[in-house]
């Protein structure tokens, strides 16, 4: 397998106009773009899609969790409360995904969220980065925001975000073009860590020094905080695109795109096992 080059990447993460929505059929959620995979601190699954929010317990069979027809770009679940956000989409649910609570604060310039990210030691603390304005913190869970770095500072590929270690304040920037940057000062400067072409990052929930990401050469860690990084794997094995990625306590999950499926890793990452397909 090969990878797209940046301009399919682009596409098919939906940076693009894209339209339609999703619905559950056979073991994978169908519909427009699979954007984000999330873990509950339940365990639970959950898939972004544009057109809705899906939930599994192991990820062969999928079920609608909401959001029905909204762009489910973004999901952030590493603590309580959990968030959704994207293409004009922003939502909070205190019960795990059971039910969501739309967030339109005054304070924060837009809607349209290409990036959102959670602090994993406090649930409150977020960041999300504000198509044609820039990125923005809130830690009193999306009710205000402060900007902290306007657009003109930030990658103007910007795809993804990560807070790092156990404070709220160190975080990771991702794009396909600007590769990988740090900031141990709330988004405030940035400083470029890795030049591999990148459009994913997580951290592991059981440590969040250990950061993981879906890069140009393959799937990506870091066991110091974003300062170095090491190829895993080149996910030669996997049959599709990889798009985006999420890290439990047990195991590495990655979704690809043409075909779409769902793999899962429990040795992180030197092996592969294909869990679901559409």
């Amino acid at each position: 397998m090969r990878f797209r080059s940046t301009v399919a990447i682009l596409v098919l993460l939906g940076l693009a106009a894209c339209g339609g929505g999703g619905a559950a059929e056979g073991a994978l959620p169908i519909g427009e773009h699979v954007h984000s995979l999330g873990l509950t601190t339940d365990g639970e699954l959950l898939l972004g899609l544009h057109g809705g929010l899906y939930r599994s317990e192991e990820g062969e069979s999928w079920e609608l969790a909401g959001l029905e027809g909204e762009d489910a770009m973004v999901i952030a679940a590493s603590g309580e409360p959990l968030f959704v956000a994207g293409h004009e989409v922003l939502y909070r649910s205190e019960d795990g995904g059971q039910s969501f609570t739309p967030l339109d604060p005054p304070d924060l310039p837009g809607l349209d969220i290409h990036a959102f990210t959670q602090a994993p030691d406090d649930g409150t603390t977020v960041y999300a980065f504000v198509v044609g304005h820039g990125l923005y913190a809130s830690g009193d869970a999306g009710e205000s925001w402060e900007q902290r770095a306007p657009l003109e500072q930030l990658p103007r590929d910007l795809l993804g975000l990560a807070v790092v270690g156990s404070g709220s304040d160190s975080l990771v920037t991702v794009g396909p073009e600007s590769g990988i940057l740090y900031s141990d000062d709330g988004g405030r400067t940035l400083t470029r860590v890795a030049e591999t072409p990148t459009w994913a990052v997580t951290a592991d929930p059981s440590d969040a020094d250990h950061l993981w990401s879906l890069g140009g050469t393959g799937l990506l860690r870091s066991d110091d905080g974003a300062q170095t990084w090491e190829g895993v794997s080149d996910l030669a094995e996997l049959d599709g695109q990889p798009i985006t990625l999420t890290v439990g306590e047990e195991a590495v999950w990655v979704v690809t795109e043409e075909p779409r499926a769902l793999y899962s890793s429990r040795d992180q990452g030197k092996s592969w096992e294909r869990v679901a397909g559409a």
